[in-house]
């Protein structure tokens, strides 16, 4: 039979002295009988607990565990039902009831956390809002609503592979809807015999609680099954490889960069990407790109304005970083690149009116990678750009100059 104990009393040392010299003077003292108390990991849960034993509903007897949640008392031989008491206020715990007799004198009782409305948090998906109880490593006990889905956040403090279950998981269904700013409607881990397996990376650990990435798990009750049941969660290795925890390649600026101030009256004008092609030469005295010769009409950049197709550099490095990851013919992991930094330093050198800057082999590089690596030219691509007025793809866009949407030539 299940008990949930919540008990919020202090326990003074007079009563516990004087309760067992009570029973001392009314009964005869057979031996000992023993009882550890454990966490749901296995370790010993010493601290602020008592151990009561009881016989026909009365107490007979109490003793605190020491620091190995172990509780030892010398009572008359006989059958006693054993119930705990926390010092603590904030003790929340549950755990099965149980039972030392005369031929079994030692017992472990193993507490459990319970889900609780001050560790919750209102998540949402699409325009309803649910409760979604937090829930930590080890055994959690919950009662589960059997007319809606329940929700569970797991926060992960260390990186590991982590197995998610209910115990005994007959009549439930246990799923894993991603993450509490976009709640899933759908498990995004299959589960295997009623298992979810996660791998929780480095990458997905930030400082405490920020920059960590928390999981969402729901339970769905089967018609006519139980309403309570222990959710477990545990480590049970090493994470799997993730390219989030491979160090980062920063691309450096590979020449000296100075502050650009477009020619007053200069005209801008961007180019066709319908076209047969362009012929971009580098003029090595400038270190530039120009059109057609190296002393043709200067190529620059859009890096703080919006162009036609896509936010400039500076918006989208407001709301992620740009970068790129290497793999080979084989999808192994080669490197990954961060190009944000580079970035920002042609970004503190653009023309303060236009927000250009001249074109150089970093920012045609970094273009290129990135927009091949996103799938910004590539037609078949979700992340496609060049969408016509009707909201379709324009195929009519030249693949092999596509890059230079984010580019213009000054024309006189």
């Amino acid at each position: 039979m299940f008990k949930l104990k919540k008990i919020y009393t202090l326990l003074i040392a007079a009563v516990l002295m004087c309760a067992a010299m009570a029973f001392v003077a009314c009964g005869k003292v057979d031996g000992p009988y023993k009882v550890t108390v454990k966490d749901a990991a296995g370790n010993p849960c010493g601290s602020g607990v008592v151990v009561v034993f009881m016989q026909d509903g009365v107490q007979v007897g109490m003793q605190v565990c020491d620091q190995n949640g172990v509780a030892t008392k010398e009572l008359e031989a006989g059958d006693y039902t054993v119930q705990l008491q926390f010092t603590s206020a904030d003790a929340n715990y549950y755990y099965e009831e149980a039972k030392v007799t005369a031929k079994n004198r030692e017992v472990e009782i193993t507490l459990m956390n319970c889900v609780s409305e001050e560790h919750s948090t209102t998540i949402a998906q699409g325009e309803e809002a649910y409760v979604a109880y937090e829930i930590g490593e080890g055994t959690t006990y919950a009662s589960f609503d059997t007319e809606h889905r329940n929700y569970y956040i797991f926060t992960p403090n260390r990186a590991g592979m982590y197995e998610i279950y209910v115990e005994d998981a007959a009549g439930v269904t246990i799923g894993y809807y991603g993450a509490p700013h976009f709640v899933q409607s759908n498990s995004v881990v299959e589960p295997v015999n009623g298992v979810i397996k996660v791998s929780v990376s480095e990458g997905m650990i930030g400082a405490g609680d920020a920059g960590t990435t928390r999981l969402v798990i729901g339970i769905d009750v089967n018609d006519g099954q139980t309403a309570n049941g222990k959710i477990v969660v545990k480590r049970t290795g090493e994470p799997e490889w993730n390219v989030a925890d491979e160090e980062w390649t920063i691309y450096k600026a590979t020449v000296d960069l100075s502050k650009y101030t477009l020619t007053e009256g200069a005209t801008l004008t961007n180019f066709d990407l319908t076209a047969n092609n362009y012929t971009l030469v580098l003029n090595e005295n400038d270190g530039f790109y120009h059109l057609n010769t190296a002393d043709g009409p200067l190529v620059l950049v859009y890096l703080t304005e919006d162009t036609k197709y896509l936010s400039c550099f500076k918006n989208i490095l407001d709301r992620s970083g740009v970068s790129k990851y290497f793999f080979d013919e084989n999808e192994k992991f080669i490197k990954k690149e961060s190009y944000s930094e580079c970035l920002l330093e042609y970004i503190e050198c653009a023309d303060e009116k236009t927000g250009v800057y001249p074109l150089t082999e970093d920012l045609k590089y970094i273009i290129q990678q990135r927009g091949d690596y996103v799938g910004w030219f590539d037609v078949e691509s979700s992340n496609y750009i060049f969408i016509d007025g009707a909201g379709n793809k324009d195929k009519t866009i030249n693949a092999d100059i596509a890059w230079l949407f984010m580019c213009c030539y000054i024309a006189n």
